[in-house]
């Protein structure tokens, strides 16, 4: 009887768990079933088909209030970038450069700097109608995935259906460099063919009254119909909105050593917009990208590709690019400024012998020496008119004491000097002037140049980006105390100004007392001026007055050895 009792017992059990676990396993089976039946469907005959399939029967299986898709983060790391993509949005604003660190910082450098979770600066992108009644994944779909990392040999795949006839897939691949490839496709599985503009978006804010940095280009920009168009952040938020219509090109946001920005395929034909909202105490810019429409009809699919850049603007890299994807004047990204024709071939330069001498800063030396070198017959002209001028000093002394009173006699009688003497008032200026443009963009170059960014020199200097590290008013430091603004004066500063000083000495002084002391004040005031200036620009600049004080001194012997 007991053994009866414990046998009818075991049954019910069996019977009530039967009864718990067969709705939840039946409904196993028939997901099961959903998904094998549609794995049939061909796209294209890629691999993808089982992931389009898969969103096709999830979204109307297993998303359910009680079993959600939850949002994973894919890791990038490739040999220069690392970060992650969340499928949340598929937004790219988390990727690292492995070769830069931020500033005082071991940690990586953000090409979308300092990252936090109000995603004030990404970039993303999808489809567009004008139909709002066709459901398009945003900001907020979470897209579904097998994959965890992104790797230059495992390219990522996420899915998303719309459950209303449109499947989703995206394909992700990145480079060894700093380009990630991104080719959306649609399906339509459903009844009614549907039109879809492809679109790309950058997004990026800043708290209000935010300036950027006067010497180098920042802010949105892009190639568009053979012409670069650079839209500054002042300029949109005075127009609110800029639009373009282009071909191909490239387009995006610059800073001053990164860039975020999209290269379509080069036969697109693109309207592009940037533009401007206040919202609260915020400055918002975007840069936005759409397609003409592309009808879609049933058991259709389309794809777009995109390359975006995300990296570091070194010049190799952005010309590799040019012509590896056919775009036009990716270079341009850097800020040559007007003197494109000598700042770009002095960058390769520059460039070039960092390489061989292992060190930027002795590249900035041997670079400085070569141009030297290669204007020194105008130095020359420049150095020797100027010593001649030396030796007419007294007459036109003795003119200037003598016609005090008469203007126009004074000059007639200096001018007679002169034609006398052989020598043309401004024969010491115009050569100068003729090597200004060559100086002006090496100091440029100097400036702009990711290549200077952290690149140590010889000594105390760690990077040749940042100001002279060494304050002479602290004793570098020694002394407990800060220093304000205008007296936070390096050591190589102070060495600059000191040579300015010995390089005017020796030059001819002008005869006007008032115009003599004025050129005295200069080396003091280039010091203030140069102590907050990257300490490379400074370095050349101090290097440059070295050698045209020692070309000049050459000459001023020669000249007073050919007098006598």
């Amino acid at each position: 009887m007991d053994e009866e009792k414990r046998n009818v017992l075991i049954f019910f059990a069996v019977s009530i768990l039967i009864m718990l676990v067969y709705p939840y396993f039946l409904g196993n089976q028939g997901r099961e079933t959903s998904v094998n039946s549609q794995q049939m469907v061909s796209i294209n005959g890629t691999s993808a088909e089982e992931t389009l399939v898969s969103a096709h029967s999830t979204s109307r299986s297993f998303i359910t209030s009680k079993d959600p898709v939850k949002a994973v983060e894919i890791r990038i790391n490739s040999k220069k970038l690392r970060g992650v993509i969340s499928t949340l949005g598929m937004q790219f604003n988390n990727v690292l450069l492995k070769n830069y660190k931020e500033d005082d910082k071991l940690e990586n450098a953000s090409v979308f700097g300092k990252l936090d979770d109000d995603r004030k600066y990404y970039a993303s992108l999808g489809w567009a109608s004008d139909d709002p009644n066709i459901t398009l994944p945003d900001n907020d779909t979470i897209w579904e995935t097998k994959s965890k990392e992104l790797t230059e040999n495992t390219p990522v795949v996420v899915t998303w259906d719309n459950k209303n006839g449109l499947a989703f897939e995206r394909k992700i691949s990145v480079d060894d460099n700093y380009i990630v490839t991104i080719t959306d496709k649609v399906r339509n599985y459903g009844d009614y063919a549907v039109a879809l503009k492809s679109s790309t978006k950058i997004h990026r804010e800043f708290e209000k009254d935010y300036t950027n940095t006067w010497s180098a280009y920042e802010g949105p920009l892009g190639y568009l119909n053979g012409k670069l168009e650079e839209v500054s952040y002042k300029d949109l938020v005075k127009s609110g909105k800029i639009d373009h219509k282009t071909i191909g090109g490239w387009f995006g946001i610059t800073d001053k050593y990164w860039l975020v920005a999209f290269i379509p395929e080069q036969n697109a034909d693109l309207n592009i917009s940037y533009s401007h909202i206040t919202e609260g105490n915020k400055d918002v810019y975007n840069v936005d990208s759409s397609s003409a429409p592309i009808v879609v009809a049933p058991s259709q699919e389309i794809a777009k590709t995109y390359h975006i850049f995300l990296g570091a603007k070194e010049i190799k890299t952005l010309d590799m690019y040019e012509e590896k994807l056919g775009i036009k004047h990716f270079d341009l990204a850097i800020d040559f400024g007007y003197l494109y024709i000598l700042t770009k071939p002095l960058l390769y330069s520059l460039v070039f012998i960092k390489d061989m001498v292992g060190n930027m800063g002795l590249g900035i030396l041997l670079l400085t020496l070569i141009i030297k070198l290669l204007l020194m017959p105008l130095a020359q002209k420049s150095y020797r008119s100027m010593n001649r001028m030396k030796y007419i000093q007294p007459k036109i002394q003795e003119l200037q004491r003598k016609y005090a009173n008469d203007k126009v006699k004074l000059g007639q009688a200096v001018s007679e000097v002169y034609q006398k003497e052989g020598i043309s008032p401004v024969g010491g200026c115009l050569p100068a002037l003729l090597q200004s443009p060559v100086l002006f963009a090496l100091y440029k170059i100097l400036y702009i140049s990711i290549e200077m960014r952290q690149a140590p020199f010889y000594g105390w200097i760690s990077d040749l980006s940042l100001p002279d590290p060494i304050l002479i008013f602290n004793l570098g430091g020694l002394l407990p105390f800060d220093l304000p603004g205008f007296l936070q004066i390096g050591i190589w500063p102070v060495l600059m100004g000191i040579s300015m000083y010995l390089q005017q000495k020796i030059t001819p002084s002008s005869p006007d007392p008032t115009q003599a002391n004025m050129m005295l004040i200069m080396p003091i005031m280039f010091t203030f001026m140069f102590a907050q200036l990257p300490s490379g620009l400074v370095i050349y600049w101090t290097f440059s007055n070295i050698l045209s004080l020692i070309h000049q001194y050459i000459m001023i012997r020669s000249d007073e050895k050919r007098e006598k």
